[in-house]
């Protein structure tokens, strides 16, 4: 693992390669599948953002496609994407694929917490004061979805087969990590980081945290098969809430807390 630490001591990058096992790598993968319908579908409404323009996906990819999940995009202003998580949908797949990752997404959660403990607390914080307006306001979708999200992210994509130019995210805070999970099976790959003149190895099981809308990045065209999945927060959602967004992490935030003498137990 390396992080990137700047001359104000916080960290702007984690680098994690070989972060998953092989055994949950395939398992993330193969779950993609129950994906397979809505991945699709979006690569046929091809609105005009980059994201979903077809030169960026692999042609001869069996699975391909791009969509956004949230228990929250009503507070996004995000209306299509929440057909996804309906719960008077008829193809449940969605959910069903949520429900699936649930082992992993708390992993993920985990690391956050160690990586970034503040931004943690924030995003725990956020999930329950909506779990608390679902309540008020008699949500079926939101309450049917909350129980089974367990990711302290409120908002992530998924990117099949696809690169991705530079760019920086749009939703989030500086001080905020997206974190980045690659898997699947393709040759040697770059994540690269243009302004810091940083090529990092991107092998599966890879995980990149790193504040996303202060840096621009990307990830280039592979022969394989390749997922991203992308986790972030959404500086509405945290509005709506109330909940205060956090500084950057700082070095020190990492080190352990010192135990008095007398609060340790013999």
């Amino acid at each position: 693992p390396s992080i990137l630490v700047t001359n104000s001591n916080t960290i702007h990058i984690w680098y994690l390669p070989d972060a998953l096992s092989p055994k949950r790598r395939t398992d993330v993968w193969n779950h993609l599948h129950l994906l397979r319908e809505p991945l699709w579908e979006s690569i046929k409404a091809s609105p005009q953002a980059w994201q979903m323009d077809k030169s960026y996906f692999h042609d001869n990819a069996e699975l391909k496609g791009a969509i956004n999940l949230s228990p929250a995009w009503f507070q996004q202003g995000h209306g299509v994407a929440s057909q996804l998580l309906k719960s008077r949908m008829e193809n449940t797949s969605t959910r069903e694929w949520v429900d699936q990752m649930s082992n992993t997404n708390v992993l993920l959660s985990v690391i956050l917490h160690v990586i970034h403990p503040q931004m943690y607390a924030d995003g725990r914080e956020a999930l329950i004061h909506l779990g608390k307006q679902v309540e008020q306001w008699a949500d079926l979708d939101m309450s049917s979805i909350l129980p089974i999200w367990s990711s302290m992210y409120s908002s992530m994509s998924m990117m099949v087969n696809r690169a991705t130019c530079y760019h920086r995210d749009i939703n989030g805070q500086d001080p905020w990590y997206d974190m980045l999970v690659t898997v699947g099976d393709y040759p040697p790959l770059d994540f690269v980081i243009p302004m810091l003149n940083l090529w990092l190895c991107y092998n599966p099981g890879t995980i990149i945290s790193l504040s996303g809308s202060a840096l621009e990045h990307g990830v280039g065209a592979v022969d394989g098969d390749r997922a991203c999945l992308a986790y972030y927060m959404c500086t509405n959602i945290h509005q709506s809430v109330h909940v205060p967004m956090c500084q950057s992490p700082w070095m020190d935030d990492l080190l352990p807390t010192p135990v008095a003498t007398r609060e340790l137990l013999i």
